[in-house]
């Protein structure tokens, strides 16, 4: 069963989506990482974040390495996030 991951961001300054792109693709190639990642804009200096692993057993795996990235996210431009909510996706259409 998919395991979706919803997270909230804080940014100190407005988000350079250019930069935040360039991020996301480096996630397409790593392996473990979600299905699909989603980022949205929800205001100027803050942007959610949508990730669908194949299975909670996968995003246990991934998760060492998300948390480092989550971590040189927060060093790097001093993102934090102020919402993660996780659960198995029980419906989709």
């Amino acid at each position: 069963m998919k395991y979706v991951v919803n997270t909230v961001w804080n940014h100190p300054n407005e988000i350079d989506w250019d930069q935040m792109k360039e991020s996301l693709e480096k996630l397409r190639s790593d392996e473990g990482a979600a299905e699909d990642v989603m980022w949205y804009e929800i205001n100027p200096k803050t942007h959610g974040s949508v990730a669908i692993y194949s299975s909670e057993e996968k995003y246990i795996q991934y998760k060492e390495k998300l948390e480092a990235y989550r971590a040189n996210a927060t060093n790097q431009i001093g993102a934090e996030i102020a919402h993660e909510f996780k659960g198995l996706l029980k419906a989709n259409i």
